[in-house]
């Protein structure tokens, strides 16, 4: 099974993601901050950090819209011939949603309330989250919308999602949710 996960910023998807690894036995492939785009960023000797691994994504969405999924996807294809459960995360574009899909996978969206999502991202640290509430606007605003295929439109990925989490509450009641998507996926 492969399992796509979209969401807002700081909404939850690594803990999705970590859910399914650690209680479910999925292998997880990470697209941005923790995988691919990091990994490139080091490659070309750049800085670490968010608009580095945008410019990097929209460059392999530049050769086609799924150009940036189909790199992550061969990256783990021996893994997925094998038969492993899959989660790769993010996808950020109705493209990259729709190759998922292609893939024989299902997408899920995560969201929370805006003041739960900053805090969120404030409290994990990590070097893409060193930003101020104005910042953090600024970057909801760039990344929910686009005209342009080649760049983010999380709006876009969100709405095509097959299932719809919503966490604002703990993380158990987000577990219960994702068992749910399980069993319904899952028939």
């Amino acid at each position: 099974m492969i399992i796509g996960i979209t969401g807002t910023l700081g909404a939850g998807k690594g803990t999705v993601t970590n859910f399914l690894v650690a209680h479910k036995g999925f292998l997880h492939v990470a697209v941005s901050g923790s995988g691919f785009l990091r990994d490139e960023a080091r490659r070309r000797g750049l800085p670490l950090e968010r608009p580095i691994y945008q410019q990097i994504a929209n460059e392999y969405r530049a050769k086609g819209a799924t150009g940036l999924m189909e790199a992550v996807y061969e990256s783990a294809k021996d893994d997925i011939i094998s038969g492993a459960n899959i989660v790769l995360e993010p996808q950020h574009t109705a493209a990259e949603v729709a190759f998922i899909r292609s893939k024989g996978g299902i997408e899920l969206s995560v969201d929370a309330d805006l003041p739960i999502r900053y805090e969120r991202i404030h409290a994990r640290g990590s070097e893409k989250d060193h930003v101020t509430f104005e910042e953090f606007l600024a970057i909801q605003t760039q990344e929910l919308h686009s005209d342009d295929p080649n760049k983010n439109n999380l709006g876009a990925a969100i709405a095509l999602a097959d299932y719809h989490l919503t966490n604002n509450g703990t993380p158990e009641e987000l577990f219960r949710q994702v068992e749910e998507v399980l069993k319904k996926a899952l028939f």
